[in-house]
């Protein structure tokens, strides 16, 4: 009798999870090219932890920000775009709530909003939710709102879920 422990083989549900997440990684890395600024958010602890999720490309410059009511969107905006300068760039942004056009729900305060108003609409917007954070339907918007390029999805399974809401504009 063999005392050789029996190769294990791959299940099913984990060679399609394999396989998503590859031809996530590959969306991603589609989907951001080659932008070489990455500009972050210090996340709360009901939020997503984005940079968790995807893999930036080699020597990316990363600039963090942490919204509160004491830092000011306006000054903020203006210290991000003098650390992008020219380069091109992905803001990577929290919200409570996304809808599949795009529409963002944060904390209520409307920091986002005045500072995305700030900084060049060419920056690549990616929003980042967990799975019962998105919705299919439309959510309420204000002429203020700034929409998302891309909303990533953490599914309860783990799976990162990419919808590119640009696809959607014509």
């Amino acid at each position: 009798m063999n005392n050789e422990p029996a190769e294990r083989v791959p299940s099913v549900k984990l060679l399609v999870q394999r396989a998503k997440t590859c031809r996530i990684v590959c969306l991603m890395d589609e989907l951001l090219g080659d932008r070489q600024t990455f500009i972050t958010y210090v996340p709360l602890r009901t939020e997503v932890r984005a940079l968790d999720n995807i893999s930036l490309p080699r020597g990316a410059n990363v600039y963090e920000i942490a919204p509160r009511a004491a830092l000011d969107p306006v000054a903020e905006a203006a210290a991000t775009l003098r650390t992008a300068g020219e380069t091109k760039t992905v803001i990577l942004i929290p919200g409570r709530k996304f809808d599949a056009a795009g529409t963002r729900h944060g904390q209520g305060g409307g920091w986002y909003d005045r500072f995305l108003a700030r900084v060049p609409r060419e920056w690549l917007r990616v929003g980042f939710c967990f799975e019962q954070q998105f919705s299919n339907e439309p959510l309420p918007r204000e002429n203020w709102d700034q929409t998302m390029d891309i909303v990533c999805v953490v599914r309860k399974d783990g799976i990162l879920e990419v919808r590119d809401i640009r696809a959607k504009v014509p």
